[in-house]
């Protein structure tokens, strides 16, 4: 039994002593950063990373998926339309789009943006989305209610969108 603690004791030091090892940093001809154990750059310290605990629940709460929670129709959804016409070069940098729901987006629901009947952006908990990279031309736009789990269970009207093929500058109005 003793030598087992004495093993063990020795096994711990080896493993402190290799998770304090010197780092050292430098950079090569082609201009990387390379990280290295061996001498030949600048020491730094590298600190141990931060774990965060699931918050007190037990193993089996973990495991196990969450139970999809019912999913109660809203009263209303609702893409807010744009009010300036859209250019191209803000249709390729992004359209943000105001949803209105009532009540408010609950817990367990997500919203995604479909264009032209293709989803354009994954799953959030969010009340503004984003079109981007869209061409030129008429686009129909739809918000889609997910539920918790995973299943598109309500969308707003089809709102419809013109994206001008001009620049910022031709759609600003010009002063004299």
């Amino acid at each position: 039994m003793m030598l087992w603690t004495i093993v063990v004791c020795l096994l711990l030091a080896a493993a402190t002593s290799q998770a304090r090892a010197a780092v050292y940093r430098h950079t090569d001809a082609q201009g990387n950063i390379v990280w290295s154990d061996h001498p030949g750059g600048t020491r730094t310290a590298i600190r141990a990373p931060r774990v965060l605990s699931p918050g007190g629940a037990s193993d089996a709460s973990v495991l196990l998926p969450a139970a999809p929670l019912r999913f109660t129709p809203y009263q209303r959804v609702l893409l807010r339309p744009r009010s300036a016409p859209v250019t191209l070069e803000q249709a390729r940098r992004g359209i943000p789009l105001r949803l209105e729901t009532a009540p408010r987006l609950r817990t367990g629901d997500r919203v995604q943006l479909s264009v032209d009947g293709q989803r354009h952006q994954s799953p959030l908990f969010s009340h503004v989305l984003m079109a981007m990279g869209l061409t030129a031309g008429r686009h129909a736009l739809v918000a889609e209610i997910i539920d918790s789990a995973g299943t598109v269970r309500q969308r707003s009207k089809v709102m419809a969108l013109e994206v001008l093929a001009v620049s910022d500058n031709e759609a600003s109005p010009r002063k004299k």
